[in-house]
C-alpha cells in the first residue's frame, strides 16, 4: 500500500473529500511522457553496466524503490519482470509517484543544505503536500500557507523554520520535475491577502496545485485503500438531495462539472422535473442555487420550468424570477421590487454558505446599499449576512450601518448575538 494510504486510511481528512475531475487516459499518457524525471529514470536503467554500483543518490534509490533495478553481487541490474514498465509511460509514472517517498535520503546525499533527517521526514512531507493539494483541487494553494500547514501537520512547531521551508521547496521542486505539481504566481491583490493571512509582510507569491495526472494517481491510491475519494460522475444516479451535501465545500468548477454530469444522466425533461422538485423542497439557499444550476443545464425546458416555479410566488418564486432575468428569459421591467430584494438576498446567502460572499462584498459598486436590501428582505438568513457585512465590508460606513441594523433586528426579534447562540449557526462555516 502507498505511503499516503498507510498514513491516512481512516484519518479525519478523508471522509469529506469533494469529487475530483479525471482527465481521459490519452491525455494522462501524454502528460506522463512529458515528465522530465521519467526520461532520467529510464536513462539510469538503460545506462547500467557491470560497474554500476548503487550510489545512494536520487535516481539510484528511486529506481530500486520503483522495482526497476535490484542489487545483485553489489551491482545494480535491471529487474526483467518490470522491464515492460519502461515502455508504458503512464504505469511508469504512477509507479514513480507511489514510491517517491523513498527517494528522500537520495536527495539528502546530493544536497548539502538538506539535513540527513530529511530522508526520514520526506515520505510524510510528500503525503501531506499531496493530500493538502488534492483536497483543495482545483484551487491553487499559496506556498506560504503550505509551509504553515506542513509545520502543523508534521508537528514541527507553529511557525515553519527555515529548514522546514527549504525542505518543502526541495520537495515541491522534485514533484514539479516529475510533473505532479504546477506553479503559478499570485497577483497583487492575492499577494496582499496571503500576507494578511500569513502575517508576513513579504510572503512568497508562489501558488501550487496538482496536475491532472497527480490527481488521477492520488485518487487511485485512495480508492485502492478503501477510502471514499469520489470522482465527478460517481453520484450522477443519486438524487439532488443526496448529491448536494457533497458539493458544499467543492470549488465552483467542481460544482458545475458534477451538476452537468448529473443532468447528462437524465433526459432534459426528467432532469428539469427533478431539479424543480428539489428547488421547491430545498431548505437552504445553496440547495436552491444547485437546483437552478441544474435547470440551466437542461436548456429551454429549464427556462420554462423555472417560469412555472416563479408563478408560485414566495421565496422560490423570487429566486426563479431573478434567475430568469439574469438569463434574459424575462425582461427586467417585469421583475418586482420584492422579487429583486428576496432573490438577491437568497443568492448572497448561497454565496455565503459556499464561502464566496466576502469576495462579492469587495466587488460591489460603491453606490449599492446592501444593508437596506438585506434589512428589508425578510429573508431568514438576513441577520447572518448583516453580521458578515458588519465585519467584512471594505467601506467602514457601510460596515457600521450593517452592525447597527443587525443590532436593531436582534433587539426587535429577541435574537441573541451569534456568539451567544447555543445552536449550530451556519455563520461558523
Amino acid at each position: 500500500m502507498c505511503e499516503m494510504c498507510e498514513q491516512d486510511a481512516g484519518a479525519e481528512v478523508t471522509p469529506a473529500m469533494s469529487p475530483v475531475f479525471l482527465r481521459p487516459e490519452a491525455e494522462l499518457r501524454l502528460a506522463a511522457e512529458r515528465s522530465l524525471l521519467l526520461d532520467d529514470l529510464r536513462g539510469y536503467v538503460a545506462g547500467l553496466d557491470e560497474n554500476s554500483e548503487p550510489d545512494g543518490e536520487l535516481f539510484s534509490r528511486w529506481a530500486e524503490a520503483a522495482g526497476l533495478v535490484r542489487v545483485f553481487k553489489g551491482k545494480h541490474v535491471p529487474v526483467k519482470k518490470n522491464a515492460k514498465l519502461l515502455d508504458d509511460p503512464l504505469q511508469l509514472w504512477e509507479r514513480l509517484y507511489s514510491t517517491i517517498g523513498e527517494a528522500g535520503c537520495g536527495i539528502a546525499s546530493q544536497d548539502a543544505a538538506v539535513p540527513l533527517a530529511f530522508g526520514m521526514l520526506f515520505p510524510q512531507l510528500v503525503t501531506s503536500i499531496s493530500l493538502t493539494l488534492y483536497q483543495s483541487d482545483p484551487v491553487p494553494v499559496p506556498v506560504e500557507l503550505l509551509f504553515e500547514i506542513l509545520a502543523s501537520t508534521l508537528d514541527l512547531g507553529q511557525a515553519p523554520s527555515e529548514s522546514t521551508r527549504y525542505a518543502t521547496v526541495v520537495t515541491l521542486d522534485l514533484l514539479g520535475r516529475l510533473g505532479a505539481i504546477e506553479q503559478d504566481t499570485a497577483d497583487a491583490a492575492g499577494l496582499a491577502r496571503i500576507a494578511e493571512i500569513a502575517g508576513k509582510p513579504d510572503p512568497s507569491p508562489v501558488l501550487v496545485s496538482l496536475t491532472p495526472i497527480a490527481v488521477w494517481a492520488i485518487n487511485r491510491q485512495l480508492r485502492e485503500a478503501g477510502i471514499d475519494a469520489p470522482v465527478i460522475g460517481d453520484a450522477a444516479e443519486a438524487s439532488l438531495d443526496e448529491l448536494s451535501p457533497h458539493l458544499i465545500d467543492a470549488a465552483p468548477e467542481i460544482i458545475d462539472a458534477e451538476l452537468k454530469s448529473w443532468v447528462r444522466h437524465r433526459s432534459p425533461s426528467g432532469a428539469a422535473v427533478e431539479a424543480s422538485e428539489f428547488l421547491r423542497a430545498a431548505r437552504l439557499p445553496e440547495e436552491r442555487l444547485f437546483a437552478l444550476i441544474a435547470l440551466g443545464e437542461t436548456g429551454e425546458i429549464g427556462l420554462e420550468t423555472a417560469a412555472g416555479v416563479r408563478t408560485e410566488g414566495g421565496l422560490i418564486g423570487a429566486v426563479a424570477a431573478m434567475w430568469l432575468s439574469e438569463r434574459g428569459a424575462v425582461g427586467p421591467e417585469t421583475i418586482t421590487r420584492d422579487e429583486v430584494i428576496l432573490g438577491m438576498t437568497d443568492h448572497f446567502a448561497a454565496m455565503h454558505a459556499l464561502g464566496a460572499f466576502v469576495h462579492q462584498l469587495a466587488d460591489m459598486d460603491d453606490g449599492f446599499d446592501i444593508v437596506d436590501l438585506l434589512t428589508s428582505s425578510g429573508h431568514p438568513d438576513r441577520l447572518e449576512l448583516l453580521n458578515v457585512v458588519g465585519v467584512e465590508h471594505p467601506d467602514r460606513t457601510m460596515a457600521k450601518k450593517a452592525r447597527k441594523a443587525s443590532f436593531k433586528l436582534r433587539s426587535s426579534d429577541g435574537v441573541q448575538p451569534p456568539g451567544q447562540r447555543s445552536d449550530t449557526s451556519r455563520l461558523a462555516r
